[in-house]
Formats: C-alpha cells, structure tokens, sequence
C-alpha cells in the first residue's frame, strides 16, 4: 500500500462542481489522482488543476452509469499503483415538476447518481 503522504485517489465526476473540488483537494495534500468524468474537456481541465499543484494524475473518460466502464477505468489507474481511496462524487440531475420527468431521465439520474 502506498503511503499516506501519497495515496492512489480515484474521484468520479471529477470534471466538474464537488467532484473537481475534492481532486484539487486532494492535488494539494500530494495524491497521486485518477480522474473519472464523461467529458474529455472537463477530464483536461481537472487534469491541469492537479498539475498546478505539481501533482500527477491520469484521466480515463468514464460514464459511471455502466459498469464495465467503471471496472476499465479502475483497471487503468491501477496500473500506476494499486488504489487507496475511492471517491463517488459523480452526479446527474434533471429540474422539471415530477411528474413530467420521462423515465429515460429518471433511470439516468439514478443510475449515474445511485448507482455509479
């Protein structure tokens, strides 16, 4: 195991609101990152906030709402190391009244939010 001055992070949805916050986070104590987020924009700028604090990462695109993607992307920051903590910030939501929430939208939001 690593040694807690530089732990293996994962953080899902880490492009972005609290998932973005926790990777700079943990950027500045010194953590060695893997960047789980759909968007590649969002995966380079979480990538750079991690390198201004002079620390190392690896981005993987990743929809946290199938499995296999979730068990690839683990498998590819494992390489650099074996895993010490598993961040799930990833999230999605939808704003209309209840009852007009389709349930394509609502199985979305559970699966990325609950499940992923």
């Amino acid at each position: 195991m690593n040694t807690i001055a530089s732990p293996v992070v994962v953080v899902t949805g880490a492009g972005a609101g609290l998932g973005r916050a926790i990777t700079r986070a943990f950027a500045a104590r010194g953590a060695r990152l893997g960047l789980l987020s759909r968007g590649r924009d969002a995966l380079d700028g979480a990538y750079k906030n991690v390198e201004s604090f002079g620390g190392e990462a690896v981005g993987v695109s990743t929809d946290v709402a199938h499995a296999d993607e979730v068990e690839r992307a683990a498998a590819g920051v494992e390489e650099a190391g074996p895993i010490d903590i598993w961040v799930n910030s990833a999230m999605t939501s939808v704003f209309p009244p209840f009852a007009e929430i389709a349930a394509e939208e609502f199985e979305r939001v559970t699966n990325v939010t609950y499940h992923g």
